[in-house]
């Protein structure tokens, strides 16, 4: 709990300063995919989940090397299991706020960089789809899952300067959740993904 509540303090203060500090402020678009899957204890096999991710950037330039990237992104998340000749799909979708130390290395107009930092996720939504190889059918499985989600976020991506105020981006990363999602007493299950996401930025 106490390194929970230092994550969410960590939250807070690099979102404000993505306020307060704004002498590069970008605005831009993202999308990718987030290859979806969580840890279960004590264990349980699980199968990945692929999903979306689409949102908004909001890119912080605080000196020529440091930076703070914050945004609002939906992330499709969730994970199978198969069990008794029945294979359930649990699909949860996540609005997040990352809030993420940017470190850049400004080489030529390709511009690598690393990121990391914590990310807090709402979650919008959550059903189970079980199959038995002939028929499906989607159940709510809100009452399952906690609805919220904290965890981190670290990845490394290009800038490439396409324009005098445009940027296109490539971005690789691994995100873990931090935070129990299961209601049920039986199990502690925990978000993980690895995470692939392209856009485009706007310098103002």
């Amino acid at each position: 709990m106490k390194l929970k509540n230092v994550l969410i303090a960590l939250t807070m203060v690099l979102s404000a300063l993505s306020v307060y500090s704004q002498p590069n402020l970008a605005l831009g678009l993202e999308g990718g995919l987030n290859l979806a899957n969580v840890s279960i204890s004590p264990s349980v096999t699980s199968n990945s989940r692929t999903g979306l991710i689409i949102g908004g950037i909001l890119d912080i330039g605080i000196s020529k090397n440091i930076g703070v990237t914050s945004g609002l992104r939906f992330t499709m998340k969730g994970f199978q299991t198969t069990g008794g000749g029945i294979t359930s799909t649990w699909k949860t979708n996540y609005i997040e706020v990352p809030a993420l130390l940017k470190v850049k290395f400004p080489l030529t107009e390709i511009k690598p960089y690393l990121v990391g930092g914590p990310v807090l996720g709402i979650r919008v939504s959550a059903s189970e789809e079980q199959s038995n190889g002939q028929q499906s059918a989607d159940v709510d499985a809100s009452n399952n899952f906690e609805s919220i989600d904290f965890g981190l976020l670290f990845a490394g991506g290009l800038d490439f300067n396409v324009a005098s105020k445009t940027d296109l981006f490539i971005q690789g990363g691994y995100a873990f959740g931090l935070s129990n999602i299961w209601k049920q007493t039986t199990h502690t299950v925990k978000n993980y993904g690895i995470q692939f996401t392209g856009g485009v930025k706007f310098r103002l």
